[in-house]
């Protein structure tokens, strides 16, 4: 067999499995499925960070409820570790960009374009499976835990793993240094707010030291 014909067959394999169909959970105590529930596995890995979002507060998990620990699983949804970064300032846009962006929605890709979005699709899928290692500088503060400047397709990885598990998707399981990384960055954020705290204190005392 050809080098080819074996990609296109083991592609042909990956598209099947993003076919299968998913079994639509409800919310608890009674409800539709979420608008976005996805309905096949690849419905599942388009899922936008909004969508993941608000999955997650539909279903009781971002948002703590008597409901929360009712489902089959669990997210273990932390909304401080989870949380998204504010939009950055809007950027001057030239009238002809509307256009542009445009004509190339309306643009037919090529077939080895599509082929090689489906090869990264498939590569996002099977980085779900990894643990999240990012590249800090050495000597700064987020060195020593690696979780605690998450970028997008970070977070979002970790918030589809959630959402996978929770749904009952196989090979979702949360990595050990994803769980441990996460407990160190609560823990640093607590150490923050206590020194904040303290130092709030310590200026009302000085500037009662001072009137009287």
């Amino acid at each position: 067999m050809a080098p080819s014909t074996r990609r296109n067959s083991v592609l042909a394999k990956k598209i099947a499995t993003l076919q299968l169909r998913l079994a639509p959970l409800v919310p608890l105590p009674s409800g539709p499925p979420h608008p976005a529930f996805p309905k096949t596995l690849m419905a599942f890995h388009l899922l936008t960070e909004d969508e993941l979002d608000s999955i997650a507060h539909y279903y009781h998990q971002s948002t703590p409820s008597i409901w929360s620990n009712h489902y089959p699983s669990n997210m273990n949804w932390d909304k401080e570790f989870l949380a998204k970064p504010p939009p950055p300032p809007p950027s001057p846009t030239s009238p002809q960009s509307g256009g542009v962006e445009k004509s190339r929605r309306h643009s037919r890709r090529l077939s080895q374009q599509e082929q090689a979005w489906i090869e990264d699709l498939m590569k996002t899928v099977e980085d779900l499976q990894n643990p999240i290692v990012q590249s800090q500088p050495e000597g700064s503060a987020a060195a020593s835990n690696q979780y605690a400047g998450l970028t997008d397709k970070e977070r979002i990885r970790i918030k589809r793993r959630k959402v996978g598990k929770f749904i009952g998707l196989v090979g979702m399981e949360t990595p050990v240094e994803e769980i441990a990384g996460r407990i160190q960055a609560s823990l640093d954020r607590a150490v923050e707010r206590s020194r904040e705290e303290l130092r709030r204190n310590e200026e009302v005392m000085l500037r009662r030291r001072k009137a009287a």
